[in-house]
């Protein structure tokens, strides 16, 4: 049941973005303060961002114990293929136990639905921001707010 939740998301996610244009990027990340990870999301995700993801995530939770994430989705447009959803959602349950708040930057109206969705099924505290707000995210994600 929860493969078919999954992929009934998916198809529904692939119906709402827009169309790629260029190169997708990887996804980036970059710590920005202590235990506080900033990953930039490109507009599409594959599955092969995440196998290079993983270890950055699995070194930097070794060395600082659990984190926090500033997740930038602004550009985020979906999933090259249901591959690439298949190990987003793998790489989620195999490391959100370990975070602590995620902090969300949006683009897009769906990106709502679905980070409320997520929500239900997440350890982490999770919020979202629009664009232009990452001051207020930063201030949320550590504690400042």
């Amino acid at each position: 049941m929860e493969d078919a939740a999954l992929l009934a998301v998916w198809f529904f996610l692939r119906a709402a973005e827009p169309p790629l244009h260029g190169r997708a990027a990887m996804i980036q990340t970059e710590l920005i303060f202590d235990r506080v990870l900033k990953i930039t999301v490109p507009e599409k995700l594959k599955a092969g961002d995440f196998r290079q993801l993983a270890p950055q995530i699995d070194s930097l939770l070794q060395q600082q114990g659990n984190i926090s994430l500033l997740v930038d989705a602004s550009k985020f447009g979906g999933w090259e293929d249901i591959a690439a959803f298949e190990k987003h959602i793998g790489f989620v349950k195999n490391h959100h136990q370990k975070v602590e708040r995620i902090a969300v930057i949006v683009g897009h109206n769906w990106q709502y639905w679905v980070i409320g969705t997520m929500r239900l099924f997440l350890h982490p505290e999770v919020r979202t921001f629009d664009k232009g707000e990452e001051r207020e995210a930063l201030e949320w994600i550590t504690g400042q707010a």
